[in-house]
């Protein structure tokens, strides 16, 4: 499979970050493999799924047109979202969290390598960032109906999360939940849910 690191037209914006974005692809594939912080995938498998996915949060974000004082990366893991949406927005704070010391630590590394001054690691559970008038977004930690839960008691919230596409049952008074759907490249659909709490 030859590899082809386009950005979806909806992403264009973003090719003037293509050179960071390109060397934290790279690390995904050398460091995030070698240390298990991601399974070992193919080059394309990586651009496709971590880097164009994220880029996608990054969009919906934009399209919010509110301030935060900083979004958070629940689970980042690998920084996924986080990393990518951090490298093309570098006017937000990210807080990428993640409980593993390990993780953390090469998060750090690759803070300093890619020079991300609007990017701060915290190692803590997820679960305990959660508060009022906050912006999280997470590809992989939890899902949109445990989000539900999870912030129904935080007010002007929102939580921006990778889906099935499925329909989730939730009180119309309490949430707003908008789903997107998006192009990775000409054939594979994602899905993404942005839970508002009203």
């Amino acid at each position: 499979m030859t590899f082809s690191p386009q950005i979806p037209h909806w992403g264009d914006a973003n090719n003037q970050f293509s050179k960071k974005l390109y060397k934290y692809h790279s690390w995904l594939l050398e460091t995030g493999i070698k240390n298990g912080i991601i399974s070992n995938k193919n080059p394309q498998f990586v651009w496709d799924e971590f880097i164009i996915h994220s880029l996608y949060f990054g969009k919906i974000i934009n399209e919010l047109d509110q301030t935060f004082d900083s979004v958070y990366d629940l689970g980042t893991g690998g920084g996924i979202p986080g990393i990518p949406v951090a490298i093309t927005n570098p006017k937000n704070q990210f807080s990428l969290v993640d409980i593993s010391e390990s993780r953390v630590f090469e998060l750090q590394r690759l803070k300093n390598i890619l020079n991300l001054n609007n990017v701060e690691i915290m190692q803590k559970d997820a679960r305990s960032v959660i508060s009022n008038n906050n912006l999280y977004i997470s590809r992989c930690y939890i899902s949109s109906k445990d989000a539900l839960e999870s912030i129904k008691k935080n007010k002007n919230t929102i939580y921006i999360v990778s889906s099935n596409g499925e329909k989730i049952e939730h009180d119309k008074n309490m949430f707003h939940v908008k789903q997107e759907n998006f192009t990775i490249n000409s054939t594979d659909i994602r899905h993404i849910d942005v839970i508002t709490v009203r």
